[in-house]
């Protein structure tokens, strides 16, 4: 009798995760990830062959009490063990909380090759060139990674390979190409200040009125300086990183309060700094700006906002450089935090590619660069990758267009079109602008260079265009 009361108890047990779904629901939001909704049965009109796996995933991500064992979990190793529950949060000394996705940074490992660093600085040149042409202001600001600012704080037993990693590598090319930007980290550095969450990925608002500050005087715009706000210390912050690592946890972070509030009111329907675009004004304020930022916007938007008669801040990306048309910018800026560096050449920003004047004397291979022509309302896409044979670690990519009676050639990105494997540097993507170009039938080359030289594609591809 007593062997069939424990069977009936542990199977009952088995059970409670699945039955306890009716009436608990998981908050996912907290964990920083996309989750297994569930599964329909058919997909496009067809019998779904993937419903059992897709089942099973979401039965992982919504049973009942998984968070609660979740927390368990974490509380052991990290208390017990001083080890981390959650394989993307690094759990440092002092109560200090690090992404283990900026782990590679902080390591000098993986770091990006020469081609790829100079294809970020190339980017970022066009795209300043393109804003400067226009009479407006242009600059790019990396956000550091919190274990680049307190590595005292990281785990003993991670040892870094090299104090070259791609923050400093992109800062030292940058400087050579003549980038406008501004070395945040070593002004968070000098400063000795607390400018990020112990609890948080992210700078605390002590660290954004900081990077506001350092933005808007090098673009010379006056501003209101917090240096000396008085200010309160409250623990109100929910930590990304800490809701990953304690899903059911309730403890807070510390975060500056300042005396001075906001007086910027958004203007767009989407009104939260987390949305990922949001427009502001400032009725005494003067001139515009338009913002390309991630998640460290979010707190760097109210202070920025507050200087500028208009904002606009977006997340969305490719960027579409048209924007600062659109909005009548008289600034443009970039923030973009370290650990995505790569991303400047995982996708082409949406901008018209610069026509290049001069006849490039080259001469045809038979390599294998790629050329491809897509569909566009606008601006017609041209992309492909070039051959590394014939391309240095820091030349340019061109496309040339021919026709019987006219040649146009045009400086690419060195960034695919849309985003596919990683890009080392030898993808390249551009938007033509068609209505720089005559109607006609023209035949597309690629154009690389190499010890001086330049070489033709050989690329088979044409282009019609109608008047």
């Amino acid at each position: 009798m007593k062997k069939k009361i424990f069977i009936i108890i542990f199977f009952c047990l088995l059970c409670l995760p699945s039955l306890g779904m009716l009436f608990f629901k998981t908050d996912v939001s907290v964990e920083q990830r996309q989750v297994q909704i569930f599964p329909s049965i058919k997909t496009g009109g067809k019998l779904n062959v993937k419903f059992f796996d897709q089942l099973n995933d979401y039965f992982s991500d919504n049973f009942a009490f998984r968070q609660n064992l979740i927390e368990a979990d974490a509380i052991i190793k990290k208390n017990v063990f001083r080890q981390s529950g959650n394989e993307k949060v690094i759990v440092g000394k002092k109560g200090y909380l690090f992404f283990g996705e900026t782990l590679d940074d902080y390591l000098g490992k993986n770091v990006l090759s020469n081609r790829e660093i100079y294809s970020c600085t190339r980017v970022l040149s066009l795209l300043q060139e393109n804003v400067e042409q226009k009479g407006r202001q242009f600059l790019f600001v990396i956000a550091p990674n919190k274990n680049s600012l307190y590595p005292e704080y990281m785990p003993k037993r991670y040892i870094k390979i090299s104090d070259n990693n791609n923050y400093r590598l992109l800062q030292e090319e940058m400087k050579k190409e003549n980038i406008n930007t501004i070395d945040l980290k070593k002004m968070f550095i000098d400063s000795g200040k607390e400018v990020y969450h112990k609890l948080d990925s992210h700078w605390n608002n002590q660290g954004a009125a900081m990077g506001c500050n350092a933005i808007l005087n090098y673009l010379g715009k006056d501003h209101y300086d917090y240096t000396n706000e008085r200010h309160t210390i409250k623990k109100n912050f929910s930590g990304d990183l800490y809701g990953m690592l304690f899903p059911k946890g309730n403890k807070k972070d510390t975060n500056v309060i300042y005396n001075k509030k906001s007086s910027y009111k958004a203007t767009s329907n989407n009104k939260k700094v987390t949305d990922i675009s949001i427009e502001t004004e400032s009725k005494d304020k003067k001139e515009s700006i338009v913002m390309y930022r991630d998640s460290f916007g979010n707190a760097l938007i109210p202070f920025v906002a507050d200087e500028f008669h208009n904002g606009y801040f977006t997340k969305a990306v490719p960027y579409n450089w048209n924007l600062q048309n659109e909005k009548k910018a008289d600034k443009v800026v970039i923030e973009l935090v370290e650990r995505h560096i790569h991303s400047l050449i995982e996708e082409a920003p949406y901008m018209a590619a610069p026509l290049r004047s001069g006849n490039l004397n080259t001469m045809e291979v038979n390599s294998n660069t790629t050329a491809e022509i897509g569909d566009d309302e606008e601006y017609v896409p041209i992309s492909g990758k070039v051959d590394s044979k014939y391309i240095d670690d820091d030349s340019k990519i061109y496309v040339r267009l021919k026709s019987e009676d006219n040649e146009y050639t045009y400086e690419a990105f060195p960034a695919p079109i849309d985003v596919t494997s990683k890009n080392e540097g030898y993808d390249y993507g551009m938007y033509l602008d068609t209505s720089q170009v005559e109607a006609g039938t023209y035949d597309i080359d690629v154009i690389t260079q190499k010890d001086n030289k330049y070489y033709s594609s050989g690329v088979k591809t044409s282009l019609e265009l109608e008047e």
